[in-house]
C-alpha cells in the first residue's frame, strides 16, 4: 500500500481493482492533510492514488454516518432494464463497449423479473438507448400493469419526434431521464461524438408540452462543461416540468484513457454550485442534508450509493431556496449524530420526530408533501414546486470502493445477467472482456 508522511488516518478497509489488469486488490479510504484519497497497490502494475474528497472533516463524518444507518442487507428496489444494447449515437465516453450481453430483453424475461421482484418499486430502461427498442412502449405497458414506476435514461434522439414521445406517455411511462451536458455543441462533439444540441432542445420541448416530468442527468468533465452547471441549474429552476437535475462525474474505464485532467468527484460539483449561487446554495448545508437522506433511507429501507449526494430546492415566485429554508439542518444533523452515538436504530417515527422539531415557521406547506413523499417511496408523482439536485458518482475501475457497491442505488437486468449492484456489474463485465481478449 502506498506510504508517506503525509498519513493521516484510515477511514475505512475496502477492495477494489486495479485498473489496468483489473485484478482484485485490497484498498484504503485515508485522509492525507485535509483531503481524502482511495489508495491500492497491484503487485504486476503499481500503486494508484484516486482523490475522493478535499475536506476530509466532512467526508469522514459522512461515511461514518452512511456505514452505520444503511445496513449490507437491505432489498434492492430499484432496476435497469437493457432493453437492448444498440444505440442511435456513438459516445466516446460509453461503456457499452465493454458489455458482452449484445441480446435484447426477452418479454419473458421481463415477466419473469415482475414475478420475482414484488418489492421492486422503480423499473429503468438504461444501459442501450431503450428508445431504439421497437418494444418499449409495450414493456412499458407491462410494468405499468404490475403498478410500477418506469422511467426511461435516454440520449433525446428519438424524443425529438413529437409522435414518439406521445406514443410513450401514452404507453404510461411516468418519468424521463435526459442526458443533457450544456448548451454549447461543442460539449456534445467532445462527449457525445455529435453535435446534438438542437436534438436536446427540441425534446425537452416536447416532453413540457406532453407533461412528462424530466431529470436532467448531466455528465461533468473538467475543462470540457464545468462552466456550464450554473447554467444548467438556472434553467431547471426555471422550468417546472424538471424534477430532478443530477450532476455525474466524468468515468474512466479504460487504462488508455488520455483525459485523466476531465477526472471530478461530487465535492468538486458542491463548490461549483456554491459559487455559482453565490452562497445561496451552500455547500455546508448539502453535507448536513446528507445526513438527514441517510436517515430516510435507513427509516424506509432503501438502498442507495453513498457517492450520491442530494439537495432539495424549492422553487419561489422570484426564483428558489434551499430546504435550508424550511429546516434547521444543523439541528437535524446534531440529532441523528446523537441517534449513532447512542447506537439507536432510525425509524420512521423518531424520523418523523426530528423533522416536526426542526421546522421552521415558514416550512408548514412542506408539511403534506413531506407526508405524501414518505408514502410513496421518495417519488412525487408531479415536480412543480420542488426540485432534487444529485451530485453524484459512477464507478469505474479507478475509483470503484466494494463496500460502497454493496448498497449500490440500481440493480440491472439484461436478457443473460442480473446484478443488485450496478456498480459490481460494471466491474465485473470488464473483466469478462479482459479475459475473453
Amino acid at each position: 500500500m502506498i506510504k508517506d508522511d503525509k498519513f493521516s488516518h484510515i477511514v475505512r478497509a475496502t477492495e477494489s481493482v486495479c485498473p489496468v489488469c483489473l485484478d482484485s486488490v485490497q484498498a484504503l479510504v485515508q485522509i492525507r492533510g485535509e483531503s481524502v484519497y482511495l489508495e491500492k497497490t497491484c503487485p504486476r502494475h503499481g500503486d494508484f492514488r484516486v482523490l475522493l474528497s478535499k475536506h476530509a472533516k466532512d467526508y469522514k463524518e459522512l461515511s461514518d454516518c452512511y456505514f452505520y444507518f444503511i445496513p449490507q442487507a437491505l432489498v434492492q428496489k430499484e432496476y435497469y432494464l437493457c432493453a437492448t444494447m444498440q444505440c442511435n449515437i456513438s459516445c466516446p465516453i460509453c461503456f457499452l463497449d465493454y458489455c458482452q450481453d449484445r441480446q435484447d430483453l426477452s418479454f419473458e424475461r421481463l415477466a419473469d423479473n415482475l414475478r420475482d421482484k414484488t418489492d421492486v418499486e422503480r423499473f429503468t430502461f438504461s444501459h442501450g438507448e431503450p428508445t431504439v427498442s421497437p418494444q418499449l412502449p409495450d414493456m412499458i405497458r407491462a410494468l405499468k400493469r404490475a403498478n410500477k414506476l418506469v422511467n426511461i435514461h435516454t440520449n433525446g434522439v428519438r424524443l425529438a419526434d413529437y409522435d414518439y414521445a406521445l406514443s410513450l406517455r401514452n404507453a404510461g411511462l411516468d418519468h424521463v431521464s435526459l442526458q443533457f451536458d450544456g448548451f454549447r455543441d461543442e460539449i456534445y462533439q467532445a462527449l457525445r461524438g455529435a453535435r446534438l444540441l438542437d436534438v436536446k432542445l427540441k425534446a425537452l420541448e416536447n416532453l413540457k408540452r406532453l407533461s412528462l416530468p424530466v431529470t436532467l442527468n448531466v455528465t461533468v468533465a473538467k475543462e470540457v462543461n464545468d462552466d456550464e452547471c450554473g447554467r444548467i441549474f438556472d434553467y431547471v429552476v426555471k422550468n417546472d416540468f424538471m424534477k430532478d437535475l443530477s450532476y455525474i462525474t466524468y468515468c474512466h474505464y479504460s487504462p488508455d484513457d488520455k483525459d485523466m485532467e476531465r477526472y471530478m468527484m461530487p465535492d468538486d460539483l458542491l463548490v461549483i454550485l456554491e459559487k455559482h449561487t453565490q452562497g445561496r446554495l451552500q455547500r455546508e448545508n448539502i453535507i448536513h442534508f446528507q445526513k438527514l437522506y441517510y436517515a430516510y433511507l435507513s427509516a424506509s429501507h432503501k438502498r442507495k450509493c453513498f457517492n450520491y449526494y442530494h439537495y432539495f430546492i424549492v422553487r419561489t415566485k422570484t426564483g428558489y431556496r434551499g430546504i435550508d429554508q424550511y429546516l434547521d439542518l444543523k439541528k437535524i444533523a446534531r440529532a441523528i449524530d446523537r441517534c449513532k452515538d447512542q447506537k439507536k436504530k432510525m425509524t420512521r417515527w423518531r424520523l418523523y420526530k426530528i423533522l416536526l422539531t426542526s421546522l421552521k415557521k415558514s416550512s408548514l406547506f412542506l408539511i403534506p408533501y413531506g407526508v405524501s413523499l414518505v408514502l410513496r417511496g421518495g417519488y412525487p408523482k408531479k415536480p412543480g414546486r420542488f426540485l432534487v439536485v444529485t451530485f453524484a458518482s459512477i464507478c469505474d475501475p479507478y475509483k470503484y470502493d466494494a463496500t460502497v457497491a454493496l448498497n449500490c442505488g440500481q440493480g440491472i437486468v439484461t436478457q443473460k445477467n442480473e446484478q443488485e449492484s450496478y456498480g459490481s456489474y460494471i466491474i465485473e463485465e470488464m473483466k469478462t472482456l479482459r479475459v475473453q481478449s
